[in-house]
């Protein structure tokens, strides 16, 4: 039974670093948007579509950075905000987190990240956004010396 359970464990911990891979961005840009699911850049979309949310972050420091990939996440977390409601996020529906590998992002490296909002791949209901402003939030808590005025949070419309 213990050996199944460690099983199913690395199994998920396999599915989840294909889906929040640290991939390596040579093009040395820090980005956020959103797009829809042809790619198509923008802040208007229908209730009940889904859309990609896409990240980049750059170590513009001189220095390696350490940091954790966990089983349960991302290296980067969004959310969607409703004013002050939260509503979703790319956290939603995981368990507990439990370190499990230790990298560095080396100076110059890039790191990206795309989550197909607004529902998480585990998540039961899926969520659907109704008509409305909303706000879609990004935070990187391992790369807080990392922080840039280019990272804002992205106001966006949902339409029928």
């Amino acid at each position: 039974m213990k050996k199944i359970f460690i099983s199913l464990i690395l199994l998920c911990f396999l599915f989840l670093a294909c889906l929040f891979n640290p991939n390596t961005n040579n093009e040395g840009k820090t980005y956020f948007y959103l797009a829809d699911t042809t790619g198509t850049i923008g802040t208007v979309f229908y209730s009940g579509e889904s859309f990609n949310i896409n990240f980049c972050l750059t170590n513009t420091t001189e220095d390696s950075l350490d940091f954790t990939m966990y089983d349960g996440g991302p290296f980067v977390r969004f959310s969607i905000y409703q004013g002050d409601q939260y509503i979703a996020g790319s956290m939603d529906g995981l368990g507990v987190h439990e370190p499990v590998l230790d990298f560095k992002f080396a100076p110059g490296d890039s790191m990206t990240s795309t989550w197909l909002a607004p529902t998480t791949p585990w998540q039961d209901p899926k969520v659907t956004l109704s008509p409305g402003s909303y706000r879609m939030d990004v935070e990187f808590p391992q790369f807080s010396i990392l922080r840039t005025d280019t990272i804002t949070a992205i106001n966006f419309t949902v339409i029928e």
